[in-house]
C-alpha cells in the first residue's frame, strides 16, 4: 500500500524553474529487517546469526509521478533507492540503484528510458510461490547456485515498452551497450508475455546479455503459471540459463502453494529443484575455479501476519541440500569462499522479521 503525498511543491524546489500544475507525485517505501539464523553457512559447519536487511522484501523508498499531457497521454517517472535497513547504506552502489526512469504513457502503452527492470524480472517473479508480489527475499531458494537467473535484471541505458491488451500484458526491453565502435557488445535484449484471465495466469519471458568484450552471451528464460482457487493459489515454474562462452547451463524448477488462512495470516510453501551442467565455475573469484555439474533440492515455508494494513510480521524457514559442483556455488555465494573438497552439504535457515510500508 503506497500512500499518496502532494509533493509537487517539493519537486519544484528540487528542479528550479519547473512547474507541476496538474501533476502528482507519490512518496512510497518499505522498511523490512529480520534476524536470521543459518547453520553450516560455509560448508564447514560454521553457523551464523545476523540482522539482515530486507528479510522478506528489499527495503526501499522512492518517488513516482505523472503529468497529464492531454489526449490521453501522460509524462511519467520513477526514482527508487534501495537501502540497507541494517546499516543504512545505499544498495547497488548507486543512490537510485533500484530504478531511475522517465517516459510517456497512453492508451498505446508506455515507453520509458533509464535504469529499469527487464521482462524476465517483471514476469518471472510473478510465479515464485513465496513472492506474494514483494519480489525476492534474503534467502530465496531461487538463489541456490548463486543469483544467476535474475542477475543484472535491472538494465542501465534501457528503453522499455509495455502494454496491456485484454488478458495479455507485453514487455519489450533493450539496453544499449554504449561501447565505442560497436553497437552489439554489452547490449541487453529481452521480452515477455503474461496472460491473466480470472484465476489463471501464465507467463513466458526471455533475456540475453552480451559481454562488453564480445566473448560471451548469457541467455535466461522463464516459464510459469498460477491458479487461484478459494483461498489458495498454486504455482508452477521453470527457469533456465546458458552461457555461450562455455557449455555451462543452469536450470531450476519449482512448485508451491499459498493459502490465506485468515484475513491477517498468509501461509506459503514451495519445493525447488536446481541443476547445473558443463564447465560451471565460481562466480566471484579473481581466477575462476572449475566446479562442474551438480544439483540441489530446497524447501521453504513462510508465514506472514498483518498487524495492520501497513505493518506485518513474518517467519521463514528453509533447507538446502546441495551436491557435486553446486556445493562450491552455494558456499561461495553465501560465505565468500567456495568449498570443493566435499560431495554434499546441507544448509538450514530460520528468519523472523518485520515489514512496514508507507
Amino acid at each position: 500500500m503506497k500512500k499518496s503525498a502532494s509533493l509537487w511543491l517539493l519537486a519544484a524546489t528540487v528542479v528550479p524553474g519547473t512547474t507541476y500544475a496538474e501533476s502528482g507525485v507519490n512518496l512510497y517505501g518499505i522498511v523490512s529487517s529480520a534476524v536470521r539464523y543459518t547453520s553450516n553457512l560455509d560448508g564447514r559447519h560454521h553457523d551464523q546469526v545476523a540482522l539482515v536487511s530486507g528479510g522478506m522484501v528489499g527495503s526501499r523508498f522512492g518517488l513516482r509521478g505523472s503529468e497529464d499531457l492531454g489526449g490521453g497521454n501522460r509524462a511519467i517517472f520513477q526514482l527508487e533507492a534501495g537501502i540497507g535497513s541494517d546499516d543504512g547504506r545505499a544498495a547497488y552502489n548507486a543512490f537510485f540503484g533500484r530504478q531511475a526512469w522517465a517516459g510517456l504513457s497512453g492508451n498505446w502503452g508506455s515507453l520509458t528510458f533509464g535504469r529499469q527492470y527487464n521482462a524476465l524480472n517483471n514476469i518471472g517473479w510473478a510465479f515464485n510461490p513465496l513472492d506474494q508480489g514483494w519480489g525476492n527475499f534474503w534467502s530465496d531458494p531461487l538463489y541456490v547456485g548463486g543469483d544467476i537467473f535474475f542477475q543484472d535484471y535491472r538494465i542501465n541505458n534501457s528503453v522499455v515498452y509495455q502494454n496491456t491488451v485484454g488478458p495479455f500484458s507485453v514487455q519489450l526491453d533493450y539496453g544499449a551497450g554504449e561501447q565505442p565502435g560497436n553497437q552489439s557488445r554489452g547490449t541487453t535484449l529481452g521480452g515477455g508475455v503474461k496472460y491473466q484471465q480470472g484465476p489463471l495466469a501464465l507467463g513466458v519471458a526471455y533475456d540475453q546479455r552480451s559481454s562488453t568484450d564480445g566473448t560471451n552471451t548469457i541467455r535466461n528464460y522463464s516459464v510459469g503459471g498460477s491458479y487461484a482457487f478459494g483461498k489458495a493459489t498454486a504455482y508452477l515454474g521453470h527457469m533456465g540459463r546458458r552461457e555461450t562462452a562455455s557449455d555451462a547451463s543452469f536450470a531450476t524448477s519449482f512448485i508451491g502453494l499459498g493459502y490465506q488462512l485468515t484475513p491477517a495470516l498468509h501461509l506459503s510453501g514451495a519445493y525447488y529443484r536446481y541443476q547445473q551442467r558443463g564447465a560451471v565455475t565460481t562466480q566471484f573469484q579473481e581466477t575462476p575455479i572449475l566446479l562442474g555439474s551438480g544439483n540441489a533440492d530446497s524447501v521453504a515455508l513462510v508465514g506472514d501476519y498483518a498487524l495492520s494494513k501497513r505493518t506485518s510480521l513474518y517467519v521463514e524457514a528453509d533447507v538446502v541440500y546441495a551436491r557435486g559442483g553446486t556445493v562450491g556455488r552455494e558456499t561461495e555465494y553465501w560465505a565468500g569462499t567456495p568449498v570443493t573438497d566435499i560431495d554434499s552439504t546441507t544448509r538450514v535457515g530460520v528468519m523472523v522479521g518485520m515489514r512496514h510500508q508507507f
